[in-house]
Formats: structure tokens, sequence, C-alpha cells
């Protein structure tokens, strides 16, 4: 199967935004454990997160689309069919380039958007109308197929996070992130009852992540029944009150739609998820000029929220419940939109009485937990990117359900106490060593585990996250965020991709040739980087210097060190046409070239005429 990783999907989505749900298959609902039901682990449903799930483009009849190297085509975030844009574009972009006028071409550039996006269209009732297909797995992890698990580990690892429940007690909730959200509920609702009945447990334990959080939150409040039927929820991250990205894409707060932030503040950042790209994206886009590149930036933009995203309610569950019905308003004030509009309007409900059914669920005894991540600004998309906390991707309100929290950079305001408003504990100290989190007003204070420095799209790197969630599902030790010094309730991010890379390729050197010094400089290398992945409380300097030695030792050792990003030639270039030309494009750079010589001649000159 065709696949992008998490950060080239993210990068994909700022791009473009630049420039049938379908059912879960009948399968025999006969016993697949060994235990029947009688054993102390509870069957466990992974409800992933955006676009962590295998959704595939199909032909007309149905059957896969394949790329030309046979393997299957993820049809999210889009179908980039690359042969067919250019066919589109080429020719109104030369004539654009040739007249500097726009000759078609921001028609043609919305038209290949709308294109790109159409297989994730949806008609009026909010279904999945494009050729598309969510590959569903409604068996345990134990029965999967060696593509199954390739497949979900690419989004998960669970192969690198060894857990004592048992494989056949572990199952995977598929679903489409542009699909029906109601449809989604149900679903999961269903897969429940599906898990139920292969297990023979009476009850299951949910992992929703960020999107998959929305979900949960809708078949609780859809279907409360269910409530009866799970024994733990871990929530991480999730998009409970959804994301102010989609909530200011929504009431047209773009950022990027400013000729002079594009290029001085919305690529910048950019830079963080794929830094070689964001420079060739900046350098491409002075191509165009100014006037014709915005117009096309804006058409594209209009047509992908109107004609796609807000016709997805899988997407207008991402929207904060604070932005809705301006949004609502908007976009789904038309006749035509009725249908889709009365499905927003009850997740809308199911979204204000998102805290208290999970207070509900504690009620009932069911135990609940959250992970939460803190100390990035949101990606720059939306006009408030900056104005609250948040993991890059979402605001730390939604994944931790009310804390409060300082800006990014910023800290409590001296003298401030805990508020304590859902602890009563005077022992419990809920203020972040830093003193950038209150989570006493977090609707979990106790449950609720928080990651400085840690990005959202990168959750899955974080080995700490998932060891944790895999205790948590395994066992009942851990009660609260006092239970274990391993997991402290305050801990720091990290990315362990890398280390691990470095670490296989350090192992897998032969010392038999090597010079005592080096190889005893490796070997204590590759010693710490242990010691570092064996640890689950983590200082901010640690895995940085870990990776440092290990790739120094490699390097010692006459080994070249993994690359881990492309060779960036286009930054520095980008850098220095923005401090000599600003936002201008090429067409305008010849002009004040001639200018700013000019200028100099004249103040050189004015200089000898004073003398």
């Amino acid at each position: 199967m065709k696949r992008t990783s998490t950060r080239l999907l993210a990068l994909l989505v700022c791009l473009l935004l630049l420039l049938t749900a379908v059912p879960v298959p009948a399968f025999a609902a006969e016993r697949v454990t060994t235990c029947g039901g009688d054993c102390p682990f509870y069957p466990t449903i992974i409800v992933p997160g955006l676009g962590q799930s295998s959704v595939i483009v199909t032909n007309d009849d149905g059957t896969p689309k394949l790329d030309k190297n046979g393997n299957k085509i993820a049809a999210f975030p889009a179908y980039l069919q690359t042969d067919k844009l250019l066919q589109k574009l080429l020719g109104p972009a030369l004539l654009t380039l040739f007249t500097q006028r726009d000759m078609g071409f921001s028609d043609a550039f919305a038209d290949a958007i709308e294109e790109a996006f159409s297989t994730n269209k949806c008609d009026d009732t909010a279904h999945p109308i494009g050729n598309v297909m969510t590959e569903k797995f409604p068996y345990p992890y134990s029965q999967y197929s060696d593509y199954e698990v390739e497949t979900v580990n690419h989004h998960i690892p669970f192969e690198l996070y060894p857990t004592d429940l048992p494989r056949d007690h572990l199952y995977y909730f598929e679903y489409n992130s542009f699909g029906n959200h109601m449809d989604l509920a149900q679903e999961l609702y269903d897969f429940i009852q599906l898990v139920k009945a292969q297990t023979g447990h009476s009850k299951v334990n949910l992992v929703p992540l960020s999107q998959g959080g929305s979900i949960v939150s809708a078949m609780l409040d859809y279907t409360p029944q269910v409530m009866d039927e799970l024994h733990k929820v871990i929530f991480v991250v999730p998009a409970l009150d959804g994301s102010m990205i989609i909530g200011d894409v929504f009431n047209d707060n773009i950022t990027f739609l400013d000729n002079e932030y594009l290029y001085h503040g919305f690529l910048e950042n950019i830079r963080l998820l794929d830094q070689p790209t964001a420079g060739l994206i900046e350098l491409a886009a002075r191509i165009l000029p100014d006037d014709i590149l915005m117009t096309a930036l804006q058409k594209g933009v209009e047509r992908l929220v109107k004609n796609i995203m807000t016709r997805s309610t899988g997407m207008w569950a991402l929207c904060p419940s604070g932005d809705y019905e301006s949004a609502a308003a908007k976009y789904l004030s038309d006749p035509a939109s009725a249908n889709i509009k009365a499905q927003t309007d009850r997740y809308y409900q199911a979204q204000l009485r998102s805290r208290d059914n999970v207070a509900k669920l504690m009620e009932k005894g069911v135990q609940v937990f959250c992970m939460a991540e803190y100390d990035y600004s949101l990606i720059n998309v939306g006009t408030r990117w900056n104005n609250q906390n948040a993991d890059f991707i979402i605001q730390l309100d939604s994944t931790s359900l009310g804390a409060t929290s300082a800006n990014v950079g910023e800290t409590l305001p001296d003298g401030y106490v805990q508020q304590n408003t859902h602890c009563s504990n005077p022992a419990h100290n809920h203020i972040s060593p830093d003193r950038v989190i209150d989570a006493s007003t977090g609707l979990l204070a106790d449950t609720t585990f928080y990651f400085k420095n840690q990005r959202h799209d990168l959750t899955q790197h974080n080995d700490i996250i998932l060891k944790l969630a895999m205790q948590l599902i395994a066992h009942d030790d851990i009660q609260d965020v006092y239970s274990s010094p391993d997991f402290p309730q305050f801990n720091n991010g990290r990315n362990v991709q890398a280390i691990r890379e470095l670490l296989a390729t350090a192992k897998g050197v032969d010392q038999r040739m090597l010079p005592k010094a080096a190889r005893t400089k490796l070997n204590d290398a590759i010693a710490n980087a242990e010691t570092v992945l064996s640890k689950t409380v983590d200082t901010a300097d640690a895995l940085p210097n870990a990776e440092k030695q290990l790739s120094d030792a490699l390097v010692c050792a006459g080994k070249k060190a993994p690359e881990f990003s492309a060779p960036d030639v286009f930054t520095p270039i980008a850098d220095r046409l923005y401090a000599n030309y600003g936002s201008n494009g090429y067409s305008e750079m010849p002009r004040l070239t001639i200018k700013k010589a000019l200028d100099s001649l004249t103040a050189f000159f004015g200089a000898l005429l004073q003398k």
C-alpha cells in the first residue's frame, strides 16, 4: 500500500490549503479467545486518529486502485494524480507567466485542489460518494495477516511495545476520517458488540486517539447504554472539543491568505514539519505575481472548504463548540444542507455534553484516563494560532478536558494557586513544575498525564505515552497520576524514532576490526541509548544527548549515521530572497534590483557631493 508519513501527511494538508464510510463487514461472532471471557484482561479497542486508518482509492468496480509499483493508493488526505494535475495546470500556468496576467490559472488551480480531494467528497447527507473504501479488520490482532500488521503498525507501532495483554484481546477500529460521523459512532458501538461476542467478555477498554475522541464522545451521547459495557477509557490527546485550526478555517480566519504573512510567518512554521519542502514551496510560489498567487490561493481554499470539508460531518466534529454556530450559519444555512446541519447540530449538543458524559462514565465505575500534550502553539493556519497552549494540532483545553494553562513561552501569573475545580485533596499539587499548567481545573484532575514539548503529530513516536497506555490496558495497578513514580503527572515529550534507527545501525556494526577506543566509544553510546530508552521519566536533554553520542560514535567507527531528512538547499536561498526582496515574485526582482542599485549610487554620489 502506498503510504505517506504522518509528517508528510500534515505537510500535504497545509500545502493544499496553500496552493462511504463503509459498514463493518459481516464477520462470524464466534469465540476467538482462549479464555472465553474468563481471564483478568479486558479486550481493548484502539480508536485511532485523523488519517490513521487504511482508507484506499478504488476503481469504479470497487477493486483497489494500484500505483505503478502495485501498491494500494491511500485516499487520505487526497488522491494526487500528478499527470492529470500537470495537464490541467500547465497551459494556464505558462500563459499566466508569459503575460503576467491571470490567464485562467487561478480557476485551474482551484479545480485541481477540488479534484485532488474529490475522493473524499460527500453528498447532501454527508456520506462519501468518491471511489474510496475503508479496509476493516473485524477480528483481533492475533489473527491479522502480515499486511494488516504492517498497516496498523505504520500508524501505531504496537510491535515495539510488548504488553501482557493477550494479542487476541487487542482490536483496531478502522474508519474514514472524512466519513459520516453519526455512522462512525454507530459502527463503533456495533464493533464493541462484535468484540464482546468474539471474546466472551462483557466489558471492553477503549483507547481513543485524537479524532477518535470525537467518535467516542458521539457514541457515549447517542447510545448511552454503552457506558455499562466499558471497563476503562484511555483518551490520548483527544479532540473532545475540536481543534481551533478547523474552527478558524470554517470561519474564514486564515493567515496565509495575506501575502506578507504567507512568506514571513506561515511557511516559517511549516518548516517544523519539513524544512526543505517548505523552502521549495516558497521558491516555487515566487514564480507567480503576488496578486495572481493570492487569487489562486483564495479560490483554492474556498473550493476546498465549501465543497469538501464542510460537506463532511467527520470534519465538522473537529470544529470547537464555540466556533460551531457561526460556521454553521455560513456553510449550512441553505436548504440543500439541511440534512447535514441536522447531523452536525446533533453532534454539537453531544459536544456540549461531552464532559458531563465522561463524568457519568466515572459515576458508573468506569476508569477514565487521559494523556495531554503542551508547549506548542497551533500550526499557524488560523489567526488564533497563538491564543492558547496547544500541541501543534489541538488546543490543550480540548485534549485535557479543561485544564488551565499559560500561553506558550509564559507561566501562570505570580501568586496563582491551583483552583481545585475537580480535585479537593489538599495534598495534591496539580501545578506543573514549569508553572504552565493547573491540572486541577481539568475534569480528570487525578488521571490526566501531561507531556511537555510534545507535538501531536509525533505522539506515536513517544515511547513513554505508548508504554503507559499498554500498562493501563493490561493492568489495574495504576489508579491515578500518583500510583507509579515511573509515570508522573508531568513529564517531558520525546520522539524516539531517530534514536531507534541510530541504535539499530550501531548494533549492526562489525566491531572486530575497530580500534579499541572506537569500540569502547560505540559500546558506551549503545549502553547509554538503551538506558535512556528504558526510562519512563524523561529530562529535556537526555534524548538529544544520547542521539549525539550515538552519531559521534558511529562516525568514529567509520560508519555514516542514518540520514533523517533530505539535504536542505532551498531554505537558505528562500531566506536570502526574503531578506532582499520581501514577498515579491521573481518578475518583480529585476526592477527591484535596479532600483536598489540606483538608490545605492544616488546615496554614494550624494555623500561625495557633501564632502
